[in-house]
């Protein structure tokens, strides 16, 4: 229904959906990917909503695949990077991780309702996790990390550019926060791409990837290594997104903020037409 009923953003989604498949997907599977993701985050919604503070609940609705990829990460002492996206249920996989494997820090952005701010931070600490503001987050990520804990943010959404650095994400250039990997530069804190699955009968799998290769926080010029290691976290991203297209949040403009070069390009293409 609410597919149907907000045409703004469902014009959003198909337009992603557009850029992302062109011609490698019909209308018809377009529209249908659009629906399917609604009615996923329609679901994850509602779920949330229901939520209560009960471990052995949120222990039941859960498998874990990889986490020996997190607790080697974890061994190392310089602490975590856990890169996460709005994919799946995130907020059920912070929930989880706090339960089973120790409390960690989220970054969050701060709702501008403050009454739904408080009912959000309130669920995201069931398990004791503790929530970071995006803008004033820096320095407190920074020392957890060299305490070697544990810190998960989002690094899927459109950033101005600024705050960015382009990546390739489905062939096209996208704008995304590189300060995930500037911390894994400065600190050594591994990275590690996470993602929550839902299952045929309404649990979750939650997936530890492996860490993004070291080798890359070795190169002797930290623009190309903060570049490549945003790239690679772009590039994992992609692949669980092009096998469960539905579970990713296309409503978002992903491909809002254009390359320098691009718009350019655009101004010479606007003035040749106007000679």
């Amino acid at each position: 229904m609410v597919y149907k009923l907000d045409a703004r953003h469902r014009a959003v989604t198909i337009d992603n959906l557009d850029k992302a498949f062109g011609a490698s997907k019909t209308a018809e599977d377009k529209c249908s990917i659009g629906r399917n993701t609604y009615r996923h985050f329609g679901a994850m919604l509602f779920e949330i909503l229901s939520l209560g503070p009960s471990e052995k609940y949120i222990n039941s609705i859960v498998d874990v695949e990889g986490v020996e990829h997190y607790e080697v990460a974890r061994a190392r002492g310089k602490g975590v990077l856990l890169v996460a996206a709005h994919f799946g249920n995130w907020e059920i996989h912070a929930i989880a991780h706090g339960y089973q494997l120790g409390p960690i820090a989220v970054v969050a952005r701060p709702q501008e309702n403050p009454h739904y701010n408080r009912w959000l931070e309130r669920i995201r600490t069931f398990s004791q996790n503790t929530v970071l503001y995006r803008e004033r987050a820096l320095q407190r990520m920074l020392q957890l990390l060299k305490e070697g804990e544990t810190v998960a943010a989002l690094v899927d959404q459109n950033v101005e550019k600024e705050a960015g650095v382009f990546v390739d994400f489905f062939g096209r250039k996208a704008a995304t926060t590189p300060v995930l990997s500037w911390l894994a530069v400065k600190t050594g804190a591994a990275l590690v791409p996470v993602f929550t699955l839902p299952l045929p009968d309404g649990r979750y799998r939650l997936i530890y990837e492996q860490p993004i290769d070291e080798r890359l926080y070795m190169a002797s010029n930290r623009k190309y290594a903060i570049q490549q290691l945003t790239q690679e976290c772009a590039s994992v991203l992609e692949a669980y997104v092009r096998r469960n297209p539905e579970y990713w949040l296309w409503m978002h403009r992903r491909w809002r903020t254009r390359p320098v070069e691009e718009q350019q390009q655009s101004l010479g293409l606007a003035s040749e037409g106007v000679n």
